[in-house]
Order: structure tokens, then sequence, then C-alpha cells
């Protein structure tokens, strides 16, 4: 009955210690140490005052205070002369539950204020460097739980203190000596992260594992061949590892896991028989440890949910076992729910952009068939109605232009075609001229638009293998951008060289420069950009000319500012 009565008294504090241990823990500043001590002692202890000392030399400063009256704050004493001075240099926590009859009180110091009964504990024992007083009005002997409270406060802000230390000392000598290396992370990692980030249950399921075993750090990581990734931390005993931390994949038991994907668990590394020797617990320091797989959908191997502590715990038990047991299901069905949302979102995309490209082709080839349709339309009836004449030849010429254009409005169709549903434009390639390909392309463009002025230099010294009618259509594609959209009075560059092993060809323009948030855009269909109303085609130039790129094994770059807009073709010979 006892048992269940402190049980019940001390549920609704521990949450509140818990808290506001891993505050200080977390602190990065003497200032947020203090500060948080100061907001959250009085109340988990349920005393009078508190004061937080630091220990400076031989010397006690008083430098925090949250009490119903007055203290010390800003007054500094010899260590030697007062209590808190006396639990540092003896390194063990005090208490005094009548100030009047204890030797080691300056009692005329404590006349003048509310204080009857006090405990001292020292922060960092092993090399105190402060120390956290609760103050009671009348005279009392704390409990068990009151002096836990305050010790847990001080081991505390004794961690924090350390990685502070440990933070300084890598910033003089950029010396990575932590175990939590921060290491640069891929996107693909990042995207992990994030999905383990998005899971709100986890913060609490780290939360429970650390209550129920009463270690200090868990954290759910990502685990593949050659990686060890902490995607979502609870640090409570100051390992230094944060979400996106990164530890040496071989120094970890998680390796392991993945190999066998069964749980690893012991209650203390220095009498389990296999794990004695381990080189994993030594590296760390640690003691207590409970890992067990994520396994995902289909038997993938996400990661591992684990716990550790450089104390022996009590972690080996079908009770604990289950529950972590249970946490990394929870987990993986988190993750594959998000998995499975990403794809339904992903099909309906692409439902969605299906459905719109289905309108956009009917609208865009009803548009411009229409009039070369209507130019043969025109033709044919005069022609029926005048007969021959001296303009029929010229009439004819007309409505052969127009089929011309219908000719590559459906050209285009089955490019499009070929490039959606075929796998990509085929490419043909030979050894051949690409000089002299690029400049018969650039004398029919120059025919066709006599009043536009091209420039060339090319420097290809030798043949190169490629696919001479598609590579063509592909540079009179984007000459063709160039004319449409390039400014009129200024030039047309048609740059092209072997460099690094690559064939460059780089086609520039002048003009207005290309908005940044449209040139992600410009290679997809149906694209026509900003150009002038009544522009024809169908916007397939430039991703036609992306896909016989890729035919190459090149590729497209783009580049604009207000001096020129840029579409250099790469690829390797």
């Amino acid at each position: 009955m006892t048992a269940e009565i402190e049980k019940s008294q001390y549920s609704t504090p521990l949450s509140s210690l818990t808290d506001a241990v891993a505050r200080i823990s977390r602190a990065r500043s003497l200032d947020d140490v203090i500060s948080t001590v100061r907001s959250t002692a009085r109340s988990l202890i349920g005393c009078e005052g508190i004061a937080v000392i630091r220990l400076e030399e031989e010397l006690c400063h008083y430098v925090e205070e949250d009490a119903i009256g007055p203290l010390w704050k800003g007054h500094t004493f010899p260590a030697s002369a007062c209590i808190s001075g006396w639990a540092m240099l003896n390194r063990q926590t005090v208490v005094v539950a009548d100030v009047s009859k204890d030797e080691r009180i300056p009692y005329e110091l404590y006349a003048s204020t509310f204080v009857k009964a006090v405990a001292m504990a020292p922060i960092k024992v092993d090399d105190p460097v402060g120390a956290i007083g609760a103050y009671w009005s009348h005279t009392y002997e704390p409990s068990k739980w009151e002096i836990e409270v305050l010790e847990a406060l001080a081991s505390a802000a004794a961690t924090a203190v350390d990685t502070m230390l440990r933070i300084a000392e890598l910033k003089r000598t950029s010396d990575f000596a932590l175990n939590a290396r921060p290491m640069e992370v891929s996107g693909r990692y990042e995207a992990d992260i994030a999905r383990v980030t998005d899971i709100a249950a986890v913060p609490r399921i780290l939360d429970v594992a650390l209550r129920m075993t009463g270690m200090g750090f868990a954290a759910v990581a990502r685990v593949t061949e050659d990686r060890w990734i902490a995607c979502q931390v609870l640090d409570h005993a100051g390992f230094g590892l944060k979400p996106g931390g990164e530890l040496p994949l071989k120094s970890t038991l998680c390796d392991e896991i993945r190999d066998h994907r069964q749980p690893v668990v012991f209650n203390d590394a220095s009498t389990d028989p296999k794990y004695c020797d381990h080189h994993t617990p030594r590296i760390y320091g640690l003691r207590g440890y409970i890992s067990v797989p994520i396994i995902l959908a289909h038997g993938q191997f996400f990661g591992t949910l684990c716990a550790i502590d450089p104390n022996p715990a009590k972690v080996n038990n079908p009770e604990v076992l289950g529950a972590f047991t249970l946490f990394a299901e929870l987990i993986a069905h988190h993750l594959d729910a998000a998995d499975s949302l990403d794809r339904t979102r992903a099909a309906l995309d692409g439902e969605r952009n299906l459905s719109e490209l289905r309108e956009q082709f009917i609208a865009v080839l009803g548009h411009d068939l229409r009039n070369p349709i209507a130019a043969i339309d025109a033709g044919t009836s005069k022609l029926l109605k005048d007969g021959w004449t001296d303009r029929s030849p010229h009439i004819l010429g007309l409505m052969k232009a127009s089929l011309g254009r219908m000719s590559g409005l459906v050209d285009n169709i089955l490019d499009l075609a070929r490039a959606r549903m075929g796998g990509g434009i085929t490419v043909t390639k030979s050894k051949g001229d690409v000089a002299a390909t690029l400049n018969q392309v650039v004398e029919e463009i120059n025919i066709a638009n006599p009043d536009r002025e091209m420039v060339t230099s090319l420097d290809i010294p030798h043949a190169v293998s490629f696919d001479p009618d598609r590579f063509a259509q592909m540079v009179s594609n984007l000459v063709s951008n160039a004319i449409t959209h390039g400014a009129e009075d200024e030039p047309i560059f048609i740059d092209s060289r072997i460099h690094a092993g690559q064939l460059e060809v780089r086609v520039s323009n002048g003009g207005r420069p290309i908005p940044s948030s449209d040139i992600d855009k410009l290679f997809m269909p149906f694209r026509r950009g900003g150009a002038t109303t009544g522009m024809e085609g169908l916007g397939l130039g430039l991703f036609i000319a992306s896909e016989i790129a890729k035919g190459h094994g090149g590729n497209i770059s783009v580049s604009s500012d207000d001096t020129e807009t840029a579409f250099t073709f790469r690829m390797p010979i």
C-alpha cells in the first residue's frame, strides 16, 4: 500500500522532471542551464527556495535564486565558509534538517532569512563546477525522492557543462573526438529522416522507452550497407547525437542486426558472456543496451529502434523486449503507410497530368491544324473555281507548304508518342561529320529566316559517333527556339567544340531572360513559353530535343540572364 501511495504521489512530477532534465541536458550555455534550473526546481522539489551557485577557483558565486524571500544572489563567499562550498569540496550532497544545529552553517548569514533547512547537491561530482541548493522555511528532513530530484537536476547540469566543454574543445582543436560525428547527409537519407520526423508518435515512443527502461538515450536509426544515421533522438545522457548525426557503421551493433534481423539486448555488457568483449560497448562506454529491427513491408530492412545507457539496465526481459518490438512494428507501419500515401499521390498526380496532357493535345493540335487545313481548302476552292491560271503555281506552292507544316506536326506527335510510351526516342549512331551536319542545319534555317543573323563557331576536328538525322532535328529545334524567343535585332550564336571528352553544342540568343521558375518546365511537352500571341506549333520542340539528347546519352542544360539565354547540349564521345 505504501508503494502505491508513493507511486501516485510522484507519478505526476516525474514527467516534469524528465522534461526539465532533458532541457537542462540540451542546454548549450550556462545561462540556459541556470534559467531552466531556476524555473523548474522549486515546483519539482516542493521547497520554498532554490539557489544556483557557481564555483570559480575557491569562491562560491550565488548567481541565481527563486525563493519566497531574498537569499544571497549576487554575493560571493569562500568555499570553506559556506555549505555549498562544503558540498563541492567533499563532492557529495549535504542535507541539513536544522540550520541552527549544524556547525557547517554560518548561522549569522541565515538569521535574517526564512531558511530553516537546506539541501545542497554539487554539479559535476567528480570535478565540481557549481551546486544547486534547496531551502525550506521550517526544520525539515527532505525525502529520498526530493534528494534524488535535486541530484538529477545537478547531474543534468553536469551533462550540459561537459557537452559545452567538449564543443569548446572541438572548436579550438577541430578534432572530431565525439562519437557522434556530424557528416554530410545525402538527399536520399534526408528524405528518410523527414519520413521518421513526420511520424508524430516517435517522440512519445522514445520517451516511453526511456521511462520504461531507465536508460538515458534512445533513437530511431536508418541503417544501410554503409551508413548509420540518426533519424530521431531522445538524449538524456548527453551522448551528443542529433537527428542527421552519424556513427561509423562497423562500430555499431546495428550493422549485425541488419544481417540477422533479430533483436540484440543485454542488461550489462561487462557481465554478458557474448558482449563483454565486444567492441561496441568498449567504444561507446555503454553497459545497458537494447535494439530491435524495423522491418518494412515486403521484408525491407529500414533500421533500428535502440536504447543505450552507460549503466546497467533491466531490459533483457519479455516485457521490455515485447514493448520495443511493438514500437518498431508501429514505426514500420507508419513508414509503410506514408510510402503508400506517396505512391497514391504520385499515381493521382500522374493521372491528373495525363488528363491535362490529353486535353492540351486535343486543343493544341486542333488549333495548329486548323490554319494549314484552311489554307489547303482555300487553295483547292480557288483552283476549282478559276481553273489553271498564272497564279495556280503560287497557290499550289502555298498548299504544299501547308502540307509540309501538317506533316511536321504529325512527325512531332509521333515523336511524342515514341518518347512517352516507347522508352524514349531511338537513335541510330554512326561515325560522321558533326560540323557538316551543323552547317547544313544553319543554312536551311537561314534560308527560311533571311532577316536573322546567325554566327557559327565550329571546332570539331574529327568524326563523332552520332545519329545525323536526329542530331540535325535537335539542333534545328534549338535554333528555331532561339529565333522565336530571342531578340530580333541580335544575332544567334551556334558554337560547337569537343571538350573534356564531350561534344558540346551551344545555341545562344539575346533578349528577355527566362524566369527561373520557368526553366524547369521548358522541356515539358506542350510548353510554348511566353512568346507572342498567335505563335504556331505544339510546344514540343524542346521536349523532343531533350529526348534526342537523352537518346545520345547526353543532356541539354539552360542558362539565362539579362545578357543572353543559352541552351547547351553535351554528350560523351
